[in-house]
């Protein structure tokens, strides 16, 4: 069975996530990718907010309710799902719950292929491999947590603790939470030694990719509070 995920727009016009909707099924057909809602039952939802098309020239933030609303019902449903943002850390509303993951200078694609990736390391065991991401129970635990995340990517598999070293500089805090795909286990145990990541709460690392190409994939996760 391949795992399914459904792409949600928000500030995105709907021609442009069609189009991204057939992109990935070329570039990553192990997965059914779907558009708005057209997903099967227990999909993974993937809500692409665009902040500055959201609010509009005059700024106004009360556009950006959708996502944060959206969220907030996935959550109660126990339905998994994590928001991929184009924007601003600073337009990130304080007020949000769940995994908020910033897209930096990715495209759409880029960044939707790496992060599902990445999450489908928290799915990978070592007796079963990838056989379980379909039921995304661990992902599905994991967006329970209120994380600000970054994804990096390495299509060379050949620096680990480079891709990290970027992710890590986009914040001063410390993470919380790692899941990366690719990474040798030797390499991923020094990398965490020389970053200081001995107390994460959260890290999954598989030695392979979900499509077994030589590629890293990072997801990094730092703790938001929830706030009303």
């Amino acid at each position: 069975m391949r795992p399914a995920i459904s792409l949600e727009r928000w500030g995105i016009p709907a021609e442009d996530l069609a189009a991204l909707v057939r992109k990935l099924a070329q570039a990553m057909p192990f997965i059914e990718w779907h558009a708005e809602g057209e997903a099967p039952r227990g999909a993974l939802s993937l809500h692409l907010v665009d902040f500055a098309a959201l609010a509009g020239n005059g700024r106004a933030a009360w556009n950006t309710a959708g996502p944060i609303e959206a969220m907030r019902r996935a959550r109660a449903r126990g339905a998994p799902a994590l928001a991929l943002c184009r924007g601003r850390v600073s337009q990130l509303p304080a007020a949000r719950r769940g995994v908020w993951v910033m897209l930096a200078d990715k495209s759409w694609a880029g960044a939707v292929e790496c992060l599902a990736r990445a999450l489908s390391a928290l799915e990978w065991t070592r007796e079963d491999g990838y056989k379980t991401v379909h039921a995304w129970s661990e992902t599905r635990k994991f967006t329970h947590r209120n994380l600000l995340a970054v994804t990096g990517v390495d299509e060379t598999a050949a620096k680990f603790s480079a891709v990290l070293r970027d992710a890590l500089s986009a914040s001063l805090m410390q993470p919380a939470a790692l899941a990366v795909a690719g990474a040798p286990e030797k390499d991923l145990r020094r990398t965490i030694i020389e970053a200081g990541l001995h107390d994460l709460q959260t890290l999954a690392a598989t030695p392979m990719t979900l499509d077994g190409a030589m590629r890293v994939d990072a997801l990094l996760g730092f703790e938001w509070p929830e706030l009303d």
